[in-house]
């Protein structure tokens, strides 16, 4: 049998999205010459992951810090652009150390760099402001594209690395009633081989209190389109089972450039669904402040993420 420190190897090439309803746009949206500017700071760290069907512990946090900057331009009352960019920290970790140091990873240092950058166009299809039915609700599409970060993809990342575009359906109503309403979103990303198509969905609803105080609860979640479960296909039971000579040429292992060069973690199939709630005020300037926090409760090749953050949106009319 493989030692477990073997199998708890694939963990390091683990790559995640860090995903919450405070990065992405909805389906309100800035009016004419409205602009809207909504910085996000975030903390969010894991001890464990899901990898395929299985579930990790790991022996250190790894810890991740991201300040975005989200900026929303209405050019139309109905037509609306975006751009979000930020930067980020992966923290110093070591994610396997036991039996007094016998069997551990190496310690990776802190890691800096820059974040994925999402760019679009919304259109606004549906206004339920402007209805005379109470039960319409506003609906948006969005066209958008991915400018991947420059941050280090091995061991641990702060995304998957790869450039792309998406196709995002939002939805939005609210009740007039009890202060209720609800919040969704339908995507479609498709990336840089190998990183797999994704779908992604959102769902919540919130609940207005004195007319300024906004809870929010909500589930976030992606679903891989492909992509393969192990990056090594020697770790997927019962390989994982059968210790494997190791044959090489000069010193080189020819299945392990294999894996190296046709098999990255960012081609890995990744699913995942988090948990959200949110506590937000708005001021009587119009200026919006949220308090978030987010949990991974399921997941296929992914990190089991805490996330904590902050953001504030700030209209402008210009």
């Amino acid at each position: 049998m493989k030692p477990y420190f073997n199998y708890i190897k694939s963990f390091l090439f683990l790559t995640f999205f860090v995903s919450s309803s405070i990065y992405s746009q909805q389906a309100w949206a800035p009016y004419e010459r409205q602009l809207w500017v909504r910085p996000v700071f975030i903390h969010s760290e894991y001890d464990s992951a899901f990898l395929a069907g299985q579930k990790g512990k790991y022996d250190d946090n790894v810890r991740l810090a991201v300040a975005n900057l989200a900026l929303e331009y209405g050019i139309t009352d109905r037509l609306t652009a975006d751009l979000t960019l930020g930067f980020g920290k992966l923290g110093r970790h070591r994610v396997f150390n036991r039996y007094l140091g016998l069997q551990q990873t190496p310690d990776v240092p802190d890691k800096y760099g820059f974040m994925d950058t999402r760019f679009g166009l919304r259109y606004k299809i549906l206004d339920e402001f402007d209805s005379k039915y109470r039960w319409m609700p506003t609906i948006s599409l969005r066209v958008g594209g991915i400018k991947r970060g420059d941050y280090d993809r091995n061991p641990q990342s702060l995304g998957d690395g790869a450039s792309g575009g998406e196709v995002n359906l939002y939805l939005a109503k609210d009740f007039g009633v009890w202060g209720l309403g609800s919040l969704g979103e339908f995507s479609y990303r498709k990336r840089e081989n190998p990183v797999p198509d994704d779908i992604l969905y959102y769902s919540a609803i919130y609940k207005r209190f004195f007319e300024s105080l906004f809870l929010t609860v909500g589930l976030r979640g992606q679903v891989g389109q492909g992509g393969y479960a192990y990056a090594d296909p020697r770790q997927q039971p019962p390989l994982n089972m059968v210790r494997y000579p190791q044959p090489s040429i000069y010193g080189i292992n020819p299945y392990d450039l294999y894996v190296q060069n046709e098999r990255p973690a960012w081609g890995r199939k990744e699913d995942f669904h988090n948990a959200e709630v949110g506590l937000s005020y708005s001021d009587s300037f119009g200026n919006f402040y949220t308090l978030f926090y987010s949990e991974t409760i399921a997941g296929y090749n992914t990190a089991r993420l805490k996330t904590v953050g902050f953001a504030a949106t700030l209209p402008y009319n210009l």
